[in-house]
């Protein structure tokens, strides 16, 4: 049943989506809401979450049902093939007809039953199926803010290389327009043919740095595609203005004050991690496990009724059917320890789910100082990268001028050049680690919106 459920599901959101890419023509372009709405839709993470929480509903629901009686109706006709005329018998002389027996013959019969004590186990079974819903959707909950971590993840990513295509693509065409310049400046006769072939060299070395780019950057749009739930090779781009260019320092002091001191981070993390929170659901239902487990050593008792009718025709229901009540009693003398044995692996996994619970605890620890850690480094990275930009580029125009007017050979040039692409691209990863090492703290401490 539970796999029929999941391939509906399935087969109804690949109809959505074939619907959905239609829709959308050739070329999309998307923005962060954007990917965190439609992978909260399509992640297949999200998908089998979903269908568990609607297996557990089904479960609480069947778990009711034992709290209802049981009845069957169940009707049966049957006809004899080989019919039987009428025959003679001879008494004392006396020859007497005997009719053939009529080839039908119908049946029919209800029957009802109702436990009255089960050993507590009954109630135990029913509240172990609303613990479980509870638990399932919390792990719903919990892998839609996973899905939402990997989706910042991705974009930042993303946006970050279409960034370092522009620097690239950028760095390719001031190399044309050098290469212009130093051609005409050779075929004047005031430089020398390797300055030419040097420059033709350094644009294949920017060509082959724009190509590598661009490669990583479609490989960053496929791996989000993918966390979307989409298609990997769907045309896509991806809007930059969804993320801030650049980081202010009250950007940074604000972040602080929102997230306190380490010990206020543990403290936000036990308290709003729902992960953390489904394991003390976890723990309840290990309890109700062993409740179940011990009912084993009670008695039940249950009731039944009914009523069945037999005929060759449909006729005298009244005379010929036949009603009844009863009652069952079952005392487990002995069981071949069976029920010390359920007891003692429900225990078991009561212990198992304490030991998990604290080993998250110390996980939820370690990953907050991780991520503090990261953020520390990643303030440290804004203000290395600003200053490392500024200089280089002033280096860069330096040297630059000094070429263009013979003061300085080629390579120092090519140096100077390498020092701020360099930097540019550094400044560009320092900021997109920055915006997502915020985010990796938020993870940590329950607070990722």
């Amino acid at each position: 049943m539970e796999n029929k459920l999941l391939f509906i599901i399935l087969l109804l959101l690949s109809i959505s989506y074939i619907g959905y890419s239609q829709t959308q023509g050739n070329a999309q372009t998307f923005s962060l809401n954007d990917c965190l709405n439609i992978a909260s839709e399509h992640n297949t993470e999200m998908i089998l979450a979903n269908a568990r929480l609607l297996s557990s509903s089904a479960a609480v629901t069947n778990a009711f049902g034992e709290f209802l009686p049981s009845i069957n109706l169940n009707m049966g006709y049957n006809r004899q093939l080989r019919e039987e005329g009428t025959k003679t018998v001879n008494v004392g002389g006396q020859i007497i007809s005997v009719p053939g027996t009529n080839p039908n013959s119908y049946s029919m019969n209800a029957y009802a039953s109702y436990p009255i004590f089960t050993g507590f186990s009954r109630e135990a079974n029913y509240n172990l199926a609303q613990k479980n819903l509870d638990y399932n959707k919390k792990i719903a909950d919990f892998t839609e803010i996973n899905v939402k971590l990997q989706v910042y993840r991705q974009y930042y990513d993303v946006i970050k290389k279409q960034q370092l295509v522009k620097i690239r693509k950028g760095d390719l065409e001031l190399g044309e327009k050098e290469l212009e310049r130093i051609q005409a400046t050779y075929e004047a006769g005031k430089t020398h043919i390797g300055y030419v072939y040097s420059q033709e060299a350094e644009i294949g070395t920017r060509e082959l740095a724009l190509l590598n780019a661009e490669n990583d950057l479609d490989n960053a749009k496929a791996v989000l595609l993918t966390t979307m739930g989409l298609s990997a090779n769907t045309q896509a781009d991806f809007l930059e203005s969804s993320i801030p260019h650049s980081v202010a320092e009250t950007q940074i002091d604000e972040f602080h004050k929102e997230i306190g001191s380490f010990d206020a981070c543990i403290n936000s993390a036990l308290t709003n991690r729902i992960d953390y929170a489904a394991t003390s659901t976890g723990i309840d239902a290990s309890k109700t496990n062993i409740t179940i487990a011990e009912s084993g050593y009670y008695p039940t008792l249950s009731a039944s009724g009914g009523w069945s009718w037999t005929n060759h025709s449909l006729s005298k229901f009244s005379d010929l059917g036949m009603s009844f009540i009863g009652l069952s009693l079952s005392v487990p003398v002995f069981e071949n320890f069976r029920t010390n044995n359920k007891i003692e692996s429900a225990k078991y996994q009561l212990t198992q789910q304490e030991i998990e619970r604290y080993q998250l605890e110390q996980n939820i620890k370690t990953s907050i100082q991780t991520a503090l850690l990261n953020l520390d480094a990643s303030e440290k990275q804004l203000d290395i990268t600003e200053r490392l930009l500024r200089s280089s580029e002033m280096n860069f125009n330096i040297y630059s001028e000094r070429f263009n007017i013979g003061s300085s050979n080629i390579n120092e040039y090519y140096d100077a050049n390498t020092r701020y692409i360099t930097a540019q691209i550094n400044r560009v990863n320092a900021i997109y680690s920055y915006y997502l090492a915020q985010k990796e703290v938020q993870f940590a401490i329950g607070k990722l919106e």
